[in-house]
């Protein structure tokens, strides 16, 4: 075979030509394996052509030599042969010799831009030749050596200074070379002299690297403004190196240095629970089948086909109806066909989007615990990419369902008590865990409970974010949590700022500019890290807080995605006053556990289903209009423990993260005595208000100014200070002291 292709290719086609055509097939293979990205299409023209003219030319040439016969019709072989005779008895040997050398050239033009420089050097080097440098008189030769052991800086070594007859000022050189000592400002004046004497000003430019003159910019405008630039990176850079202490440049634009000997925490720390874990017997899933079968047959709806896809709780039937069946009347028979299953949870999805099938999904005999282990060593999970990758657990068709929070952008847990909220918010935390490192990642956990979240307290100077002030790192008190959120705010505007001067529009642009060194941190620029809030108990907020939880949540919700800020929000009590159509207008994203009835379903998830689960991790994730059925991860206590004390046993930072700090409104910080000239801002309409109503009542206060419970009780303290209402009594409304408005107005204008 070798000798057939050899001899076809060299002797009877293009001779010498032919050893082009295998570097194309050597790019085919680093194209297939993946080595290198490579034009394909581009080489084969290069290569067929440089075969034909090479084949060409090398008959051209050895057509004059003795080896006018290799390879039976010379070096190029029988096609270059033969296309040489042509051209030879078209337009003469010396025609033929020009317009071959012409055409080779061409093609080596094509293979490389390199062969163009090389070419331009040649053609300087004989036609351009640099004149003859006369020997420079002894007394500069030492001047210019004095004046480089002087550590002599001109700022443009082929700069040329020009009197005003046109001459070389010789004067204004010597004297910027009087710094570098006598003999320095005595060799450049005689330097000046000499070349004014002569005419001639010897100028050497060294070309260090060829010029692509294919690539290069001409135009004017663009080029001036990339040196201004670039002079200005330069000047800011070596101000930045001047002032940081030696060794640390690395350390200060590649956070991750810092703790460059962290590990994440490794997969053996989890449990696989293989005693919990179980499969469907193939006897259930054909008893099922008959029974949905009989049922449907009972109402004479025909079935033409009938599947199964067995999950980890639930398994679903996919059903093809015959011709002229309307779904609703499948979907009108759902507890029928539940009570003839005798099962849990079953669930009609008519139609499964995207097929003309019906669904109905029946609860498993024996539910299988899906451990959070096994997911995290899924491949979809750890290739994916993501910025912040969360997985949540295995879907009825057994796949694993992960999703990427930052382009969630917030995610909405909600659920009755004792569904798997709470396994559901460590599954999150915990992937986070295993794929970011401290630097890349903070957490805000807040939890008014005190007893879910504390488990990661360990982790406060590797993972965890707070306030300066603040005490501990999980957050329980209701007031800290309102600061917290206001300083978030001034964080996420600090943020988007620096992305406006960064000429940037999120995190990740942002964050790549910097770690490339294009940004100054000695001008404020720093990296960022993503921040993930995770709020448990969402509704205890609210009915403590009010609308000074809800207003800054709201605010970070709707602008906090594209500077790395994400929420995740838990509650379980999914009413429309703890679920306003303007948390969901803003969190896409939302899991369902199973809740209590319909009416709560649709005000998570805008549609019936979450009421027809079964608990203990089943739930619904809706991303957009999608909704899919999961079983979430397992991971118990024992387990964050493990982790959480695998991360807190490495070198961490010296402190948490620390939050902006945030002093409060006014009334908002005081404390014991209280001050009058630091009164709320609502002060004189809470007054007029207990004066209206002639009620010295810290609800009436509250409820009226929709206001949380502590600021409402500072108000009124404030109002007992300025003698408008009476002392505490106990369960009982204070007794308002004033009367009228005019009286009001008196006290007011006297406060001020």
């Amino acid at each position: 075979m070798g000798f057939l292709w050899s001899n076809l290719l060299i002797s009877k086609l293009f001779g010498l030509g032919a050893f082009v055509i295998p570097f194309f097939f050597g790019a085919v293979a680093i194209f297939s394996l993946r080595i290198k990205r490579v034009r394909l299409l581009r080489l084969f023209f290069l290569s067929a052509f440089g075969a034909i003219i090479i084949s060409v030319f090398f008959s051209y040439i050895f057509g004059f030599t003795r080896f006018v016969d290799w390879f039976g019709n010379g070096a190029g072989g029988s096609y270059g042969y033969y296309v040489n005779e042509w051209l030879i008895s078209m337009i003469g040997a010396t025609g033929a010799g020009l317009l071959v050398s012409t055409i080779l050239v061409l093609w080596l033009f094509l293979c490389s831009y390199r062969f163009v420089s090389w070419f331009n050097m040649g053609i300087a080097a004989i036609f351009h030749r640099k004149p003859k440098e006369k020997p420079l008189e002894a007394d500069a030769v030492a001047g210019a050596d004095v004046a480089a052991a002087a550590g002599e800086d001109l700022e443009d070594p082929f700069e040329l200074i020009i009197d005003g007859d046109g001459g070389v000022a010789g004067d204004e050189a010597a004297e910027r070379s009087e710094a570098a000592g006598p003999g320095a400002a005595e060799a450049a004046a005689g330097s000046a002299a000499g070349a004014a004497a002569t005419g001639e000003i010897p100028l050497e430019i060294p070309l260090e690297t060829p010029i692509d003159i294919f690539n290069e910019d001409i135009s004017g405008e663009e080029t001036i403004q990339e040196d201004e630039n670039t002079e200005d990176t330069d000047d800011s850079s070596q101000d930045f190196l001047k002032d940081i202490p030696p060794g640390s440049l690395d350390t200060l634009f590649d956070p991750r240095l810092d703790l460059s000997s962290y590990k994440s925490p490794g997969i053996e720390l989890l449990d696989d629970y293989r005693d919990k874990r179980f499969e469907v017997s193939r006897e259930e899933l054909e008893m099922n089948k008959r029974r949905i079968v009989k049922t449907l047959g009972d109402y004479k709806i025909g079935i033409d086909r009938i599947t199964a896809r067995t999950g980890p709780t639930v398994t679903m039937y996919e059903i093809t109806p015959s011709a002229g069946v309307r779904i609703s009347q499948i979907k009108r028979l759902e507890d029928d066909i539940a009570m003839s299953l005798a099962a849990r949870g079953v669930r009609i999805i008519a139609p499964i989007p995207g097929t003309n099938s019906v669904g109905i999904e029946v609860a498993n005999s024996k539910p299988s615990v899906v451990p959070l282990k096994t997911m995290l060593m899924e491949d979809k999970f750890r290739n994916s990419g993501y910025e912040l990758p969360i997985v949540l657990g295995r879907t009825i068709s057994n796949e694993p369902l992960t999703f990427d929070l930052a382009k969630m952008p917030h995610l909405l847990v909600a659920g009755a008590t004792g569904q798997g909220k709470s396994v559901g918010l460590n599954a999150i935390i915990t992937s986070l865990l295993y794929t970011k490192h401290p630097s890349e990642m903070k957490f805000v956990l807040v939890d008014p409970k005190k007893v879910e979240l504390s488990l990661y307290s360990k982790i406060e100077h590797h993972f965890l974010a707070k306030l300066p002030d603040a005490e501990e790192a999980i957050i329980t008190d209701t007031q800290k949590v309102v600061y917290t959120l206001k300083s978030l705010t001034i964080e996420m505007d600090a943020r988007y700022d620096l992305l406006k001067t960064a000429h940037v529009r999120n995190i990740k642009e942002y964050n790549e500019k910097f770690l490339s060194r294009r940004l100054n941190p000695l001008k404020g620029h720093r990296f960022m890290p993503f921040i993930v809030v995770v709020i448990d108990e969402y509704a205890d907020l609210l009915m403590t807080a009010g609308r000074e939880v809800e207003e800054p949540l709201t605010r970070l919700a709707q602008l906090a995605r594209a500077i790395g800020i994400h929420l995740v929000i838990a509650t379980q009590r999914p009413t429309t006053n703890i679920i306003t159509g303007l948390i969901k207008a803003n969190f896409p994203a939302r899991i369902a556990f199973k809740v209590i009835s319909s009416i709560d379903s649709r005000t998570i998830l805008d549609t019936t289903g979450a009421n027809q689960l079964i608990g203990r991790g089943d739930m619904l994730f809706m991303s957009g209009a999608e909704l899919t059925r999961v079983q979430c991860a397992l991971i118990e206590t024992k387990e964050i423990d493990r982790v959480v004390q695998f991360i807190s046993d490495q070198r961490g930072y010296s402190t948490a993260h620390y939050l902006p700090e945030y002093a409060g409104e006014e009334g908002e910080a005081m404390a014991g005595e209280v001050d009058l000239g630091k009164r709320d801002k609502l002060f004189d309409e809470a007054a007029k208000l207990v004066v209206q109503y002639q009620q010295g009542s810290t609800s009436l206060i509250q409820r009226r100014m929709n206001l949380g419970y502590n600021r409402a009780g500072r108000i009124m303290d404030q109002l007992e200070a300025a003698g408008i209402v009476g002392p505490s009594e106990g369960s009982k409304a204070r007794q308002v002291l004033i009367t009228d408005f005019n009286s009001l107005d008196r006290i007011l204008a006297s406060l001020d």
